[in-house]
């Protein structure tokens, strides 16, 4: 964690861009938002978790209402060893179908197939399942500074071991312009099955938080703390990951 926390010694130390230039939060820790990317913008993301998992990944915006991408991981990338890379890529699509208004919040549809973690190519899922196809909502209030709160319901493709719908939900609280602070949890109700021998959580479901700071309208940094809740059943302890985005426009 060493890396981390001289990471945020320079970004506390470093001046933060005005508040609202940056591009809406398209997702919490592990969990989706209604968040788009606007028209022609294209995002990269790179994060670097447990294991030496890299995780790659490229989205594109089209019409403020539609999003597309790719992602790709690969585990155990640094130290000796053999890399692990993932069976196969994921695949992201977003469409709002409803816009945020006074009464109401943001609508959107989606499916996403990247899970967290390795790949069990034998159980085909991933270690910490994809959200799959899901419906979010988001909403956003100005309080002391911006606030948004934001939850869906999502049903994963990877069902060979246990079906179910869950439930995830969160929120974003802005401390100071560029410095958010973030969390979400998710229900696990796909992967709580005790007669399921594939099964790898303990059932208390995943609590997430994180941190995001803003540089300007392209440079996003996230660091994250998953699974404050030790849910993940084969080990325990936070699961941390630091994640880089950067927004640029066709």
């Amino acid at each position: 964690c060493s890396a981390a926390a001289v990471l945020l010694s320079f970004l506390l130390l470093s001046p933060v861009p005005a508040a609202g230039q940056s591009f809406e939060e398209i997702s919490l820790v592990s969990s989706p938002t209604a968040g788009m990317l606007p028209h022609g913008a294209y995002l990269f993301r790179g994060s670097l978790g447990p294991d030496s998992g890299l995780l790659f990944g490229a989205q594109v915006g089209f019409r403020d209402r539609l999003m597309v991408g790719v992602s790709y991981g690969v585990q155990e990338f640094i130290g000796r060893g053999e890399v692990q890379a993932n069976d196969i890529p994921g695949f992201q699509l977003r469409l709002r179908i409803v816009e945020e208004g006074i009464q109401g919040p943001a609508i959107a549809v989606g499916i996403d197939t990247q899970g967290e973690d390795g790949y069990i190519e034998d159980w085909e899922r991933y270690e910490r399942k994809s959200k799959g196809f899901y419906i979010a909502f988001s909403k956003n209030y100005s309080l002391i500074r911006d606030f948004s709160i934001h939850g869906g319901v999502n049903y994963s493709l990877e069902d060979e071991d246990e079906d179910g719908i869950d439930l995830f939900a969160g929120f974003a609280f802005e401390l100071a312009p560029g410095f958010v602070i973030l969390g979400d949890y998710a229900a696990g109700l796909n992967d709580d099955d005790t007669e399921v021998a594939t099964r790898l959580t303990r059932g208390r479901g995943y609590l997430d938080a994180g941190v995001r700071f803003d540089y300007g309208e392209n440079l996003r940094l996230k660091i994250l703390f998953r699974d404050l809740s030790g849910n993940y059943l084969p080990e325990k302890g936070v699961a941390r990951t630091v994640e880089i985005f950067w927004l640029d426009y066709f």
